[in-house]
């Protein structure tokens, strides 16, 4: 492993475990904050919208149309945050929880759209519930070839951006600190 891949698995790490302490307290009620802010006011990190909401939370549940406020009550929290942009790498699948709730009729992300957030998505499932008969080398190159587009996603859109999957573990963190260590290298670059 080259010592960029290992920076960027250490900030991916603690990217983790931010967004782990972040989905234990939203679980047990506490949601004084939604998101980590891995590079502060630019970009930020979440689980998305009822996740771990105590009530209707969990990871492959379709929501019941009385969830629909704490959906618009998300999306306010993170508008009031700041937040211009989403890059959303959610997969079809999880999407589809959304669809009993009638938000819009382009779904979650029409809703996204009309509440004034530019949209970005790359789909891709759950690294860790996808049974997959790829390749170690496919899944690595699929997974660097989502950083890049994010990155240059990220680059195009206006700032903050909000990035989130599911629960924000398994594809947030890796695309999130694939976007800070190159944001940092920018910064270095310039400083010289």
């Amino acid at each position: 492993m080259t010592t960029i891949e290992n920076t960027e698995r250490k900030i991916a790490n603690q990217i983790r475990k931010d967004l782990w302490t972040l989905r234990q307290a939203i679980k047990s009620g506490d949601e004084s904050a939604i998101m980590i802010w891995p590079i502060p006011a630019k970009l930020a990190c979440a689980q998305r919208p009822l996740r771990d909401h105590p009530i209707y939370g969990g990871s492959s549940k379709v929501f019941p149309p009385e969830a629909a406020p704490y959906v618009l009550s998300w999306i306010k929290r993170i508008k009031d945050e700041g937040i211009r942009s989403i890059i959303c790498l959610m997969h079809p699948k999880e999407l589809q929880y959304y669809e009993p709730l009638n938000l819009h009729t382009y779904g979650l992300f029409g809703l996204y759209s009309d509440c004034g957030f530019v949209i970005r998505n790359f789909q891709w499932a759950d690294p860790a519930r996808e049974k997959s008969e790829t390749t170690r080398l496919e899944l690595k190159n699929k997974v660097h070839k989502i950083k890049v587009d994010a990155y240059k996603a990220y680059q195009e859109l206006p700032h903050p951006v909000l990035l989130h999957c599911s629960a924000g573990i398994d594809r947030s963190a890796p695309v999130a600190a694939f976007i800070v260590l190159k944001e940092q290298k920018i910064k270095l670059t310039k400083m010289r």
